[in-house]
């Protein structure tokens, strides 16, 4: 588990630090499914594009908006990938991260990615 400083944290009147979904003290809480490491994913609103300039006529999808963690992103691009059966690569820049996909697969992706968790796509 990864260590998380209890700053981060709001605190109560008595001045410690609670869960934000429970509301208990971070000691005492039980929640299972909160994960501080995973990304907020209703803070992300993703972007769908297609776009085929320097891809000789090729139609390319471009994700964009993800949170600016590689690792989560090359996970992501990997399902997208395996689920919708395409090749595609994935970046990390400083406005964030960028999943491309070969194909033009809107409704397939957009479901993927609301099961994801990610509740704003355009």
């Amino acid at each position: 588990m990864i260590e998380i400083p209890d700053s981060i944290f709001s605190v109560n009147q008595d001045g410690v630090a609670v869960c934000p979904k429970c509301q208990k003290p971070i000691k005492e809480c039980s929640c299972v499914s909160y994960d501080p490491s995973q990304p907020k994913y209703d803070q992300f609103a993703l972007t769908i594009r297609l776009d085929s300039r320097n891809r000789k006529g090729k139609k390319v999808m471009i994700i964009e908006g993800l949170p600016r963690d590689e690792v989560y992103c090359k996970k992501l691009a990997k399902i997208l990938k395996t689920k919708s059966g395409c090749g595609g690569t994935c970046y990390v820049d400083e406005s964030g991260g960028s999943i491309e996909l070969q194909g033009q697969k809107w409704e397939l992706i957009k479901q993927l990615l609301s099961k994801e968790g990610f509740v704003h796509i355009h």
